[in-house]
Protein backbone atom coordinates (compact mmCIF):
# COMPACT_ATOMS: atom_id res chain seq x y z
CA UNK A 1 0.00 0.00 0.00
CA UNK A 2 1.66 3.35 -0.78
CA UNK A 3 1.07 6.64 0.88
CA UNK A 4 -0.82 8.55 -2.41
CA UNK A 5 -3.22 6.18 -1.01
CA UNK A 6 -3.47 7.13 2.53
CA UNK A 7 -3.00 10.59 1.98
CA UNK A 8 -5.73 11.08 -0.59
CA UNK A 9 -7.84 9.05 2.04
CA UNK A 10 -7.64 11.47 4.75
CA UNK A 11 -7.72 14.67 3.63
CA UNK A 12 -11.68 15.44 2.97
CA UNK A 13 -11.45 14.17 6.56
CA UNK A 14 -9.21 17.18 7.73
CA UNK A 15 -11.41 19.49 5.40
CA UNK A 16 -14.59 18.51 6.82
CA UNK A 17 -13.19 19.46 10.22
CA UNK A 18 -13.19 22.71 9.82
CA UNK A 19 -17.25 22.55 10.75
CA UNK A 20 -15.24 22.10 14.39
CA UNK A 21 -13.54 25.49 14.29
CA UNK A 22 -13.97 27.62 17.30
CA UNK A 23 -14.86 31.22 16.89
CA UNK A 24 -12.37 33.53 18.93
CA UNK A 25 -12.75 37.65 19.03
CA UNK A 26 -8.91 38.51 20.68
CA UNK A 27 -5.86 37.72 18.17
CA UNK A 28 -3.26 37.61 20.36
CA UNK A 29 -0.09 35.42 18.77
CA UNK A 30 1.14 31.98 20.60
CA UNK A 31 3.54 29.54 19.85
CA UNK A 32 1.59 25.94 19.90
CA UNK A 33 3.10 22.54 19.66
CA UNK A 34 0.54 19.81 20.92
CA UNK A 35 2.25 16.96 22.41
CA UNK A 36 2.75 14.42 19.74
CA UNK A 37 1.76 15.67 16.90
CA UNK A 38 4.85 16.65 15.15
CA UNK A 39 5.08 20.21 14.39
CA UNK A 40 4.78 24.25 15.77
CA UNK A 41 2.95 27.00 14.71
CA UNK A 42 2.06 30.06 15.64
CA UNK A 43 -2.06 30.82 16.10
CA UNK A 44 -3.55 34.07 16.69
CA UNK A 45 -5.37 32.67 19.78
CA UNK A 46 -6.02 29.43 21.38
CA UNK A 47 -7.11 26.82 19.31
CA UNK A 48 -9.96 24.11 20.19
CA UNK A 49 -8.25 20.90 19.97
CA UNK A 50 -9.72 17.37 18.72
CA UNK A 51 -7.72 13.74 18.75
CA UNK A 52 -10.13 10.88 17.68
CA UNK A 53 -9.16 7.28 15.47
CA UNK A 54 -10.76 7.27 11.42
CA UNK A 55 -11.28 3.50 10.03
CA UNK A 56 -9.29 4.19 6.57
CA UNK A 57 -8.59 1.02 4.30
CA UNK A 58 -5.22 0.94 5.50
CA UNK A 59 -6.63 0.39 9.32
CA UNK A 60 -7.20 3.30 12.48
CA UNK A 61 -5.47 6.73 11.53
CA UNK A 62 -5.05 8.83 14.67
CA UNK A 63 -6.11 12.55 13.45
CA UNK A 64 -4.84 15.49 15.93
CA UNK A 65 -6.90 18.08 14.71
CA UNK A 66 -6.85 22.12 16.46
CA UNK A 67 -8.24 24.83 14.87
CA UNK A 68 -9.34 28.83 15.65
CA UNK A 69 -12.26 30.31 13.60
CA UNK A 70 -11.58 34.54 14.23
CA UNK A 71 -14.30 36.33 11.89
CA UNK A 72 -14.80 35.07 8.62
CA UNK A 73 -11.33 33.20 8.87
CA UNK A 74 -10.35 29.38 10.05
CA UNK A 75 -6.79 28.52 10.85
CA UNK A 76 -6.30 24.60 11.43
CA UNK A 77 -3.62 22.39 11.71
CA UNK A 78 -3.93 18.29 11.49
CA UNK A 79 -1.76 15.32 12.02
CA UNK A 80 -3.03 12.17 10.73
CA UNK A 81 -0.59 9.17 12.04
CA UNK A 82 -1.01 6.25 9.78
CA UNK A 83 -0.03 2.17 11.13
CA UNK A 84 4.09 2.08 11.65
CA UNK A 85 3.10 -1.68 9.75
CA UNK A 86 2.01 0.66 6.74
CA UNK A 87 4.86 1.02 3.78
CA UNK A 88 4.66 4.32 3.00
CA UNK A 89 6.03 4.46 -0.81
CA UNK A 90 6.76 7.80 -2.62
CA UNK A 91 6.32 10.46 -0.89
CA UNK A 92 5.97 12.50 -4.48
CA UNK A 93 3.18 10.56 -5.49
CA UNK A 94 1.31 10.42 -1.98
CA UNK A 95 1.37 14.49 -2.19
CA UNK A 96 -0.15 13.85 -5.52
CA UNK A 97 -3.22 12.19 -3.84
CA UNK A 98 -3.40 14.51 -1.01
CA UNK A 99 -3.71 17.19 -3.41
CA UNK A 100 -6.04 15.55 -5.45
CA UNK A 101 -8.15 14.33 -2.69
CA UNK A 102 -8.53 18.05 -1.46
CA UNK A 103 -9.61 19.30 -5.03
CA UNK A 104 -12.30 16.64 -5.11
CA UNK A 105 -13.64 16.69 -1.90
CA UNK A 106 -13.89 20.66 -1.84
CA UNK A 107 -15.06 21.05 -5.86
CA UNK A 108 -12.17 23.59 -5.25
CA UNK A 109 -10.05 24.69 -8.19
CA UNK A 110 -6.08 24.59 -7.88
CA UNK A 111 -4.77 28.39 -8.65
CA UNK A 112 -1.34 27.50 -7.42
CA UNK A 113 0.75 24.22 -6.31
CA UNK A 114 4.97 24.64 -5.30
CA UNK A 115 7.15 21.72 -4.07
CA UNK A 116 9.28 22.60 -1.31
CA UNK A 117 10.96 20.82 1.69
CA UNK A 118 9.94 21.92 5.23
CA UNK A 119 12.97 20.76 7.45
CA UNK A 120 14.64 17.82 5.51
CA UNK A 121 10.55 16.50 4.88
CA UNK A 122 8.95 17.15 1.23
CA UNK A 123 5.82 19.87 1.38
CA UNK A 124 3.65 21.38 -0.94
CA UNK A 125 2.02 24.14 -0.70
CA UNK A 126 -1.61 25.05 -2.61
CA UNK A 127 -3.60 27.72 -2.70
CA UNK A 128 -6.90 26.37 -3.69
CA UNK A 129 -10.20 28.13 -4.93
CA UNK A 130 -13.28 27.28 -2.77
CA UNK A 131 -16.00 29.30 -5.27
CA UNK A 132 -19.09 27.39 -3.81
CA UNK A 133 -18.15 29.20 -0.11
CA UNK A 134 -16.16 32.38 -2.32
CA UNK A 135 -13.40 31.45 -0.26
CA UNK A 136 -9.91 30.37 -0.49
CA UNK A 137 -7.65 27.69 1.08
CA UNK A 138 -4.09 28.35 1.24
CA UNK A 139 -2.01 25.12 2.52
CA UNK A 140 1.13 23.30 3.83
CA UNK A 141 0.68 19.50 3.17
CA UNK A 142 3.94 17.64 4.64
CA UNK A 143 5.02 14.30 4.83
CA UNK A 144 7.04 12.99 7.73
CA UNK A 145 7.19 10.04 8.53
CA UNK A 146 4.22 7.96 9.11
CA UNK A 147 2.38 11.15 9.39
CA UNK A 148 0.04 14.13 6.61
CA UNK A 149 0.85 17.15 8.99
CA UNK A 150 -1.49 20.13 7.12
CA UNK A 151 -1.68 23.48 7.93
CA UNK A 152 -4.55 25.07 6.36
CA UNK A 153 -6.03 28.54 6.22
CA UNK A 154 -9.55 29.66 4.79
CA UNK A 155 -10.43 32.72 4.44
CA UNK A 156 -12.28 35.19 2.13
CA UNK A 157 -11.43 35.42 -1.95
CA UNK A 158 -7.67 36.56 -1.63
CA UNK A 159 -6.75 37.04 1.90
CA UNK A 160 -4.18 34.47 1.98
CA UNK A 161 -1.85 37.15 1.44
CA UNK A 162 -2.84 38.84 4.69
CA UNK A 163 -0.27 39.39 6.99
CA UNK A 164 -2.31 37.19 9.60
CA UNK A 165 -2.42 34.14 6.87
CA UNK A 166 1.00 34.53 5.86
CA UNK A 167 2.20 34.12 10.16
CA UNK A 168 0.13 31.62 10.21
CA UNK A 169 1.60 29.40 7.61
CA UNK A 170 5.35 30.60 7.51
CA UNK A 171 5.64 29.89 11.50
CA UNK A 172 4.24 26.18 10.77
CA UNK A 173 7.72 24.12 11.31
CA UNK A 174 8.20 19.95 11.24
CA UNK A 175 9.82 18.70 14.57
CA UNK A 176 10.37 16.16 16.31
Amino acid sequence: MTRTLIAAALVPFALASLALAVPATAQEWKPYRPHGAGYQVEYPGQPSEDVRDVATNVGPVRLQTSSLTIGDKTYMTITSSYPREITMGDPQKNLDGARDGSLQHTNGTLRSEERINLGNVPARHLVIDLPQQAKVADTLLVLDGHRLLQAIYVGPNRTEETPEARRFLTSFTPVQ
